[in-house]
């Protein structure tokens, strides 16, 4: 696939909640646990997560300041929402960008970048290149970088020094999960 999925489709699918069917589905259970156990367990400051969705994953996250950005104002919308009733909502913030639109001048640098079901050519079609640099832009030096996709979709691998990466089965596929730390 050449060409981005058009903005319009996505918003479409995000026409009710969970539109991916996340909640209670065991695999995508698994997946947010097994993410979060490969995390190194230390204090974050800053944790991006990248195509949050309506934030699934994102609420689950470690960090003191957490930024979930999504292309579909609708996700985020949803994302918003139940925010409101986490207990810390002031320690979340939620913004519809695009990759594409992300930098570091905009956004600052983090420590610790979460990117889940993105790297796929209906997402950034030809657009790897430039997902590496928009992501050593985003992640300071020693950050982290974790990154969680099928396996046989994902066309993005990133030059950082591998802690962790785990193969398990989702759904119809397999999922790679990579921990990865930019160095210093």
């Amino acid at each position: 696939m050449s060409a981005r999925q058009p903005v319009e489709e996505i918003e479409a699918h995000y026409s009710v909640a969970d539109p991916w069917n996340y909640e209670g589905n065991v695999d995508d259970d698994r997946r947010k646990s097994e993410l979060l156990s490969v995390l190194p367990n230390k204090p974050f400051q800053r944790v991006l997560d990248i195509g949050c969705g309506d934030g699934f994953i994102t609420f689950a996250l470690p960090g003191e300041q957490i930024l979930g950005v999504d292309i579909s104002a609708r996700a985020i919308e949803f994302a918003r929402l139940r925010n409101a009733s986490q207990p810390d909502p002031s320690r979340i913030a939620f913004e519809c960008l695009s990759l594409f639109d992300l930098s570091a001048k905009k956004l600052g640098q983090f420590d610790l970048i979460i990117i889940t079901g993105v790297l796929y050519s209906q997402y950034i079609a030809k657009g790897a290149a430039n997902v590496r640099l928009i992501i050593d832009d985003l992640l300071e030096p020693g950050g982290i970088l974790a990154s969680c996709h099928i396996a046989a979709w994902q066309p993005v691998r990133f030059a950082y020094d591998p802690l962790d990466e785990i193969h398990y089965p989702y759904r119809d596929f397999t999922h790679v999960l990579e921990v990865l730390k930019k160095c210093s």
